[in-house]
């Protein structure tokens, strides 16, 4: 049986003399793994298809729950991630969080379509608000998600320096002052990145690396799961 999919690769491991397991996020069937024969010979056909963050259409041979690629067309590799070491660790990020998130089989394709745009705009602009964007949205719908809009306790606006709360994932205001206090520049950055209303006088270098740390302590907390890829990047930042 053979089956035809649009697939981002996630993951990549080699295995034998010359072949490669591939971890793929496919928009029909979800998340499933599938072997990619002789992808490391030297000219292999199927090179390109065997690479990480390699979008494109798979063609797949099923068999029981094991997959092989056959062939596959190539509708974008995200070239630019592989030329800036910090938008290519970005990128691993974003895999890794699909990955830890996805459990076989389960189709998502809100948040496959979320990926593949991201990546594209890690090609083109700074990288560290698109993984921020992502991430926000990612943790919406996985059921994780974080309220940026008004004191979680008494429903004032959020000025100053907010509160975080990682259990509840809502910020409550300086009189409230429920968790752990954020700075400013953090707090507006992370509205920028969802789409928000947001003081543009406070974005500041070092907030990406704030708002990205308070994003995983976030994530780890509820999920009990660690991206290694998204740890050593905001190590790099």
């Amino acid at each position: 049986m053979e089956i035809k999919v649009d697939a981002l690769v996630l993951r990549t491991a080699d295995y034998g003399e010359s072949d490669r397991m591939l971890t793929l996020f496919t928009l029909q069937n979800g998340k499933l793994s599938a072997a990619a024969k002789g992808v490391r010979k030297a000219k292999a056909r199927l090179n390109f298809a065997a690479q990480p963050f390699c979008f494109g259409e798979y063609v797949l041979a099923q068999k029981g729950e094991r997959y092989t690629v056959i062939s596959a067309f190539a509708t974008d590799a995200f070239y630019g991630l592989r030329m800036d070491v910090g938008k290519l660790y970005a990128a691993a990020s974003l895999a890794g969080l699909c990955d830890a998130v996805l459990p076989e089989g389960l189709v998502n394709e809100e948040l496959f379509l979320l990926a593949v745009t991201a990546l594209g705009e890690m090609c083109e602009k700074e990288e560290t608000e698109a993984l921020i964007s992502f991430f926000l949205r990612l943790l919406t719908l996985s059921g994780y998600m974080i309220d940026l809009s008004a004191c979680a306790d008494c429903g004032a606006p959020l000025t100053g320096k907010p509160y975080f709360d990682f259990s509840g994932g809502c910020f409550t205001c300086e009189d409230c002052a429920r968790g752990s206090r954020v700075r400013e520049s953090t707090f507006q950055l992370l509205r920028k990145c969802a789409g928000m209303e947001y003081d543009p006088a406070y974005i500041l270098p070092e907030a990406g690396k704030r708002a990205l740390r308070l994003l995983y302590l976030y994530f780890t907390r509820k999920t009990e799961t660690q991206v290694k890829a998204l740890s050593q990047y905001i190590d790099f930042l």
